[in-house]
């Protein structure tokens, strides 16, 4: 039994979720808002850290062969999918494998589409890449976010080149089905669009749903499609810049593998050994901590529901992020990122980061003790009863 109930002090650790909140938001706030979780890793890891980091020399470094085992043997019992070790493609971040995949397969003026709201790295690195940023927002259905398939077909149609998808998505918390990926692999490959998944958040998924990599919907998706995923959310090691793509199709990897070699990218012996420890050792950790984020999904559920009923919200089909509609308050983005900020001092990341869509909304970061997320929904609400 893992204590994820415990108050971890990250101050002074040069840590930017706490360290540099005060400079971000103007004074000291609970900082809820950059994903990354306030919990103590994994043991087994930390102990690995400080045995590698107590030997005196940090010298070019090639992956153990248990890098590669453990990350497809987790893939296969996790995600039923089935992963060579050729596929591995080694990045330190996946919007680091965003630009590679953009710089390997489309050219400067090319389509890149995304449902907004969503990650806001995706749109300023396709800009930043200097492709042509195509949206289409998530459509609510039955209370439900779903993709807008008539209106992404009408986009595709008009010369898109690359989709992103963020599965499980962020900010919004769907967990997309097979049904729902397999339209939208259809939908891709009717118009030779290369379809790139985002599956940081894979692991982190809550009862009932169940993650479902885009490279197991069809033979079809393999040709088209591939992902980038991370142990970076799932074990809370942001840091060690441990990401990998994972192609199938040999020559859209040979394209990207070429592109990486090219600017000699790559991670370091830090990153190399913790994905190894964790995806080799970490799975009760994991169980459990789905548990305990869950019940703080449904903390906050409940607590906006009996509290503060003008706030809407509900539980994420995975991720540990929500997304918080403020609107029923008539605020102003900026008067409402304000209140948050300067009267419940709780830092949390505007929704119109995230898109257009996301205007009146905040997103919250429940990775935390409870202890920590009450405190800051008591903040709220002492705030928000003012209005």
């Amino acid at each position: 039994m893992y204590n994820f109930d415990k108050l971890l002090d990250r101050k002074g650790t040069d840590c930017l979720k706490w360290d540099m909140a005060e400079k971000v938001y103007g004074h000291e706030v609970i900082p809820l808002w950059i994903a990354d979780m306030d919990f103590e890793v994994l043991p087994e890891l930390q102990e690995a850290m400080i045995k590698r980091a107590s030997h005196p020399s940090f010298g070019y470094t090639a992956a153990a062969p248990a890098y590669r085992e453990n990350i497809i043997a987790w893939n296969k019992k996790r995600n039923g999918l089935e992963i060579a070790k050729e596929d591995i493609l080694p990045v330190p971040g996946v919007v680091t494998a965003i630009a590679f995949a953009l710089n390997a397969l489309t050219k400067e003026g090319d389509q890149v589409l995304i449902n907004t709201p969503v990650y806001n790295p995706f749109a300023s690195t396709i800009k930043g890449s200097k492709r042509e940023l195509v949206t289409s927002s998530l459509k609510l259905v039955d209370g439900k976010h779903v993709m807008d398939f008539a209106d992404m077909e009408e986009k595709m149609k008009n010369g898109v080149k690359m989709m992103i998808l963020c599965n499980p998505h962020n900010p919004i918390g769907r967990v997309w089905t097979k049904e729902e990926l397999n339209q939208l692999v259809e939908l891709c490959a009717k118009y030779n669009v290369y379809l790139f998944s985002d599956e940081i958040h894979s692991d982190i998924v809550y009862g009932g749903h169940k993650h479902c990599s885009i490279l197991t919907v069809s033979d079809k998706a393999k040709e088209i499609s591939f992902c980038a995923m991370a142990p970076s959310k799932t074990f809370n090691i942001a840091g060690l810049k441990s990401s990998m793509f994972i192609i199938q199709n040999p020559e859209i990897r040979e394209k990207v593998s070429a592109l990486i070699n090219a600017y000699h990218i790559g991670i370091d012996l830090f990153a190399y050994k913790a994905t190894e420890v964790v995806y080799g050792c970490g799975e009760k950790w994991v169980d459990e901590l789905n548990e305990y984020l869950y019940e703080n999904a449904k903390f906050v559920t409940e607590y906006c529901e009996t509290k503060l009923p003008k706030v809407k919200t509900y539980v994420p089909e995975g991720t540990y992020l929500m997304w918080l509609d403020f609107s029923a308050y008539g605020l102003s983005q900026e008067e409402l990122m304000t209140k948050l900020k300067d009267e419940a001092n709780v830092g949390m990341n505007s929704g119109a980061t995230y898109g257009e869509e996301g205007v009146g909304f905040a997103r919250l970061n429940i990775g935390c003790p409870r202890s920590m997320l009450e405190k800051a929904m008591n903040q709220i609400k002492e705030a928000f009863d003012k209005l």
